[in-house]
């Protein structure tokens, strides 16, 4: 037969209380010492103004200690990747995937098999009919969206989280973002992506 709770029962469950209490109180502090200040995190958001960038031409800034590549792209080299059947190459992925728009592509400068930074080629990259970046280290070869052609790089160049504030004008990296998941070649599944 149940009982009701004796002065002792009553004084276990609020000291067990207070004590559960006191000590997430005591822990907090060191979980949220774990985070990244709020400054750290700002700091990885920038604002980039594109207005005076001519087509077919590349801008590079430092985000996060890592060059980024904006090109606004030529009709011509809208029109050569479009061409390419995304199945055929090694990291498939179509112009939608890795542009939030067709004239500008946003990735990290950064080549995937060693790390060097890519030289842009307008005129066409050694080899191919498609205009985009080249490695000369090892001759990785990329198009206008950075979809790796050929050469010893394992994927495509990598993109990062980035929005349009208007035409001209755009942010790059997310308060909020932490960091990369397993895909980063296709801009749709970026985490802290914002169309």
């Amino acid at each position: 037969m149940d009982r009701p709770p004796s002065r002792r029962d009553l004084l276990r469950y609020f000291t067990a209380l207070f004590g559960g209490l006191g000590l997430g109180g005591a822990v907090y502090p060191f979980i949220r010492a774990l985070e990244p200040p709020r400054d750290i995190l700002r700091a990885g958001v920038m604002e980039v103004d594109i207005k005076d960038l001519k087509e077919g031409e590349v801008k590079t800034v430092l985000w996060r200690g890592q060059p980024v590549f904006i090109l606004r792209r030529t009709e011509e080299m809208i029109e050569k990747t479009m061409r390419i059947d995304p199945s055929t190459l090694k990291d498939p992925a179509t112009p939608a995937e890795r542009a939030l728009r067709q004239d500008i592509f946003v990735s990290i400068g950064i080549c995937t098999h060693l790390g060097c930074i890519p030289r842009f080629k307008p005129e066409g990259v050694e080899g191919t009919d498609q205009p985009g970046f080249y490695c000369p280290c090892h001759g990785g070869k990329y198009d206008s969206l950075g979809r790796r052609l050929d050469g010893p790089p394992p994927e495509n160049l990598h993109l990062l989280p980035y929005r349009f504030v208007d035409t001209w004008r755009l942010i790059i990296g997310e308060e909020t973002f932490g960091g990369y998941n397993e895909n980063i070649r296709v801009i749709t599944r970026l985490p802290g992506m914002k169309g």
